[in-house]
């Protein structure tokens, strides 16, 4: 039977297993010195995101329209919470201690981005997209409270990738961009913190700032560029080994892969976040309506930023950021809404064209 009349895209839960144990390895090389300990908390929020990833097929389709409002409820009153009760770390309030382990709100937010805008969505208005802006502006204000402007600037990236590929008007598109832009510049000049505009001056000149912000950056290029074509070998990286890159388990984990693994083993790494990409470019392909094309388009889109903005991070084409690699990073709640979101996915492939081409209708 071909893969496109299967109920469900059986290519997708593969790459996500796939990227998994690659990420585990990264894990484990980065942080032997503490023992298994990041390595036994990853693989069990692996196993939950798998978990999760298949159960999310059992939601009813009406029932996720009303989902979306209670996830958007919950998360505004966590991303409240997190301000007065979060764990601190680094100076920033972002996670709740759960004592299993770190719950980070703002990756709910992602989820809920991409529900809360496709719902109002569905039916196109200039009042419509103002209200979705507004319910993705509070989220991405409370995000940028923590302080996580990386993520608070993804959240409207989200939310504009979404518009873009809605059946809004380009003239209104247009006038989004525009205010984006002039919203950007007031940022900028007035918004930001001064560690915040030393990250983009350190991406613009980090030979100025090897010792403070672009640090993490050069170490990194460096440790990359030690691997070569095929790399050290697995554990045998002097970087990795004595701990050179900051955060090299977390947001810098590519560094690991780079120098124990080479240019091979990153090209691996991007070979199977694009079929995954693809994978779900074929679910917005086969979308049953405009709510279910919306919501694989924000799926697709935040998986792309993600990954584009962590590896460029690390090579030193984006600034620095705290957005963690996809089911690579060392994180459960990264690791758990990603899969949610590829559940999601697959619950729209089901109900669209490949699952109506079955014999006996809808699954489920």
């Amino acid at each position: 039977m071909p893969w496109e009349n299967r109920r469900i895209d059986m290519f997708i839960p593969i790459i996500v297993a796939f990227l998994m144990v690659i990420g585990l390895l990264a894990i484990y090389s980065a942080t032997r010195d503490y023992g298994n300990v990041f390595v036994r908390k990853q693989i069990v929020w692996d196993i939950l995101g798998l978990a999760a990833l298949f159960l999310t097929l059992l939601l009813r389709e009406r029932d996720l329209h009303r989902l979306s409002w209670v996830l958007y409820v919950f998360c505004l009153i966590s991303l409240t919470l997190v301000l007065f009760f979060g764990t601190i770390s680094g100076g920033a309030r972002r996670w709740f201690d759960l004592k299993i382990g770190y719950f980070q709100p703002s990756e709910l937010a992602k989820m809920c981005v991409i529900l809360i805008t496709a719902t109002m969505l569905m039916k196109v208005s200039a009042r419509r997209i103002f209200f979705s802006f507004l319910t993705v502006g509070i989220l991405a204000v409370l995000v940028a409270i923590e302080p996580d402007l990386g993520t608070a600037i993804l959240l409207i990236m989200l939310w504009f990738t979404i518009i873009f590929c809605s059946r809004v008007s380009m003239k209104l598109i247009l006038t989004v961009l525009i205010f984006f832009v002039a919203l950007t510049i007031l940022l900028y000049f007035f918004g930001l913190k001064d560690y915040q505009r030393e990250r983009i001056s350190s991406f613009l000149s980090p030979s100025m700032y090897r010792q403070s912000s672009a640090y993490n950056v050069i170490q990194s290029l460096h440790t990359i560029g030690s691997g070569g074509l095929l790399g050290r070998g697995y554990l045998k990286g002097p970087s990795t080994t004595w701990r050179y890159v900051p955060k090299n388990h977390t947001d810098f984990i590519m560094s690991v892969i780079g120098e124990e693994f080479g240019f091979l083993g990153m090209s691996i790494c991007v070979v199977l976040y694009a079929l995954l990409t693809f994978r779900i470019a074929n679910a917005i392909r086969l979308a049953k309506n405009e709510f279910w094309r919306l919501v694989d388009v924000g799926v697709m889109a935040i998986f792309v930023l993600q990954v584009f903005v962590n590896i460029g991070m690390t090579m030193g084409l984006m600034p620095v950021t705290g957005i963690p690699l996809p089911f690579i990073s060392y994180g459960g709640s990264s690791t758990l809404f990603f899969c949610i979101q590829l559940g999601i996915v697959e619950k729209s492939y089901a109900v669209g064209k490949a699952g109506r081409e079955m014999e006996g209708g809808q699954l489920w």
